[in-house]
């Protein structure tokens, strides 16, 4: 064993999380749904959505048969929703290409939509014990305390020198163990601020608790000014029901069900003419919410705006008609259902 495997592995038995849902499990699938989940997202805010989608499509095969709606239902308000499409995606093609069996080889992981290097080391180890590292945000976060890497983890050559301090710290066995007690150890002690280093069972070999450079390492990513992006969503509703149009597949929301939105404001009373048939509408409220991504800040100036007359709700082709009592528990972002409440 390495010297940091050494005293992770007993340390993670005592003091580990050993309680969580996928801990329980050497389920290849049940650990994958895990991992994605987990990815840039905190283990209080995924435990109930990883319990509601492991019951609702509790294998390979009742995700790859799902319903796109169905998947992006259970995923809504988790966010970062290519990791949804991702899944679904690849239970397709585990299901297609492996004949539903859970591909063990690091290689076939690695060959599926959504997952890279850390996810497949992830699985392979355990669910399968094989010998493969990760390198997740809280390993990255161990590995740079212990090794007084000052520069930010995403410099490609920083990344580099971490997989390869994770390569070589890999014990002799027990590797799902050991990659399991990195993982608990950055989420439970080596924290981003303040972390709790006199618990700390490798603090002797770590140069910031040495050095005292816990407060500088890790080194945050450079501040870049985010870009504000304007768009106007519309609300229609008639009687009980909204208007909704599919988002891309590509883009923030991808294929969850969101207002109409344009580039520029519309001329309402033109618009709503053409597309939806009737001159019989008046403006209820409007408003604009601003919401924070990764890389941008999308301000959402929206008008709320009732129709009457409606001969039909299914003469605008692009577009779909819901009732208020869907929304809630649908596919939806939590935007939208946030702003939609208003009016509910």
């Amino acid at each position: 064993m390495s010297e940091i495997s050494d005293q992770l592995i007993p340390w993670q038995k005592k003091f580990g999380r050993n309680n969580l849902p996928w801990q329980e499990t050497i389920n290849p699938y049940l650990i994958w749904i895990s991992e994605v989940m987990l990815q840039q997202t905190q283990v209080k805010t995924v435990l109930p959505y990883y319990q509601k989608f492991i019951t609702t499509f509790p294998n390979v095969k009742t995700l790859a048969m799902a319903h796109d709606d169905s998947v992006m239902r259970l995923w809504s308000g988790l966010g970062y929703y290519a990791r949804a499409r991702n899944l679904h995606a690849s239970a397709k093609i585990i299901d297609s290409k492996f004949q539903g069996k859970f591909p063990t080889m690091f290689t076939d992981l690695l060959s599926l939509p959504g997952i890279g290097r850390s996810t497949a080391g992830a699985i392979c180890s355990l669910a399968f014990n094989q010998k493969t590292p990760i390198l997740d945000g809280n390993v990255k976060r161990v590995f740079t305390r212990v090794y007084g890497v000052k520069d930010w983890a995403g410099v490609t050559s920083v990344e580099k020198r971490l997989w390869e301090i994770a390569e070589k710290n890999l014990p002799e066995t027990k590797f799902g163990k050991y990659n399991q007690a990195l993982m608990d150890l950055g989420a439970t002690v080596c924290i981003k601020n303040k972390p709790i280093c006199l618990k700390c069972p490798i603090n002797k070999s770590c140069k910031s608790f040495l050095y005292n450079w816990t407060d500088i390492i890790p080194a945050p990513k450079p501040k870049k000014e985010k870009l504000t992006k304007v768009s106007y969503f519309y609300i229609f509703q008639c009687e009980s029901k909204f208007l909704f149009s599919k988002k891309p597949k590509k883009g923030i929301w991808g294929g969850l069900w969101s207002f109409l939105e344009f580039n520029e404001m519309l001329n309402v009373k033109q618009w709503v003419s053409k597309n939806l048939k009737t001159n019989n509408f008046s403006l209820l409220e409007k408003g604009v919410m601003t919401i924070v991504f990764t890389h941008y800040k999308l301000q959402m100036h929206y008008q709320h705006i009732e129709l009457r007359d409606l001969k039909s709700q299914e003469i605008f082709p692009s577009g779909s008609w819901h009732d208020k009592g869907e929304i809630e528990n649908g596919a939806y972002p939590t935007p939208v259902k946030k702003i939609l409440k208003k009016f509910m």
